[in-house]
């Protein structure tokens, strides 16, 4: 089991080269690389790869590894399939740049750009469909999906695509293939009254293999550190260690670094790390 976090919001401040950096120094096992914040700055096929894999040869010098990775999102959208087909495009080179990080999971948000109260059933075949014609890249390129739990806003939080256990044990039993596993959103589990640690028992441990790791306050996707918001994390650690869980604990938790003085970032990174090692020990696991 390692401890991991996202590249979200601290490359924000510092170049990718300095944020490995900092976080093999703050005691991080391997790092989760987002995409959602990579901008393209290459001009051909064979730059792009020799810049990932100079990345992964970087890490690799420092102590860590790229264990997980997140796709650009939104998935869909709703009005236009040009955007559709350009994002799908986005998705499918994500899937390739992560490979050369030698990254095992990918985590793609499932589409949910309908009401998902109203067009569940619409929802789902529009992701068998959608996860299905993503599949080949995965076994092109040796790379798991992972799928993630969602919500929705309508005067408040509600549920949403994968939202519930029987959702996504669903989604991922339906398109039954080794490329396909879940990833649990902690703090999405919260924020729709769903119990993280039943939850976890209900996925059980061949289909979750990814975390996204953060604490909320019921109201907000907070994405903030564990034990600043209401989660019970000694229960999702002993659930976690029921289920005899074989993934990483990786930390979603970006707004915890988001808005503070740049020198504050490496120790609220050894902060991190230091609580993820604590987690992990909880689970009996580590």
């Amino acid at each position: 089991m390692k401890i991991s976090t996202t590249t979200a919001v601290i490359n924000s401040y510092f170049e990718i080269e300095d944020v490995i950096n900092i976080l093999a120094q703050a005691g991080f096992d391997a790092i989760d690389f987002s995409f959602c914040n990579y901008i393209e700055k290459h001009n051909s096929e064979q730059e792009i790869k020799e810049y990932f894999c100079r990345l992964k040869s970087l890490a690799q010098s420092k102590g860590v590894c790229f264990n997980q990775a997140h796709a650009v999102f939104h998935s869909s959208c709703k009005d236009s399939d040009e955007w559709n087909k350009k994002r799908f495009n986005e998705i499918v080179q994500n899937i390739k740049c992560a490979s050369y990080l030698g990254i095992n999971n990918i985590v793609v948000h499932p589409c949910h750009h309908l009401e998902h109260r109203k067009y569940s059933e619409e929802l789902f075949e529009y992701n068998m469909d959608f996860y299905s014609k993503l599949i080949p890249y995965c076994e092109e390129y040796g790379i798991r999906i992972a799928i993630e739990n969602m919500w929705q806003y309508s005067t408040k939080i509600i549920h949403s695509t994968c939202s519930r256990p029987s959702e996504f044990i669903r989604y991922i039993d339906t398109l039954n293939s080794p490329w396909i596993v879940g990833c649990l959103d902690i703090g999405h589990t919260m924020l729709v009254s769903e119990d993280p640690a039943s939850f976890i028992r209900a996925l059980g441990n061949k289909r979750l293999q990814c975390l996204h790791i953060h604490d909320v306050d019921g109201e907000h996707d907070s994405h903030t550190l564990p034990y600043l918001g209401i989660i019970n994390w000694e229960e999702v650690m002993e659930a976690l260690g029921d289920i005899g869980y074989t993934g990483n604990i990786t930390f979603e938790a970006h707004e915890f670094f988001a808005n503070r003085p740049k020198e504050l970032i490496a120790s609220c990174a050894q902060h991190m790390a230091q609580t993820g090692k604590v987690l992990a020990k909880m689970t009996g696991l580590y």
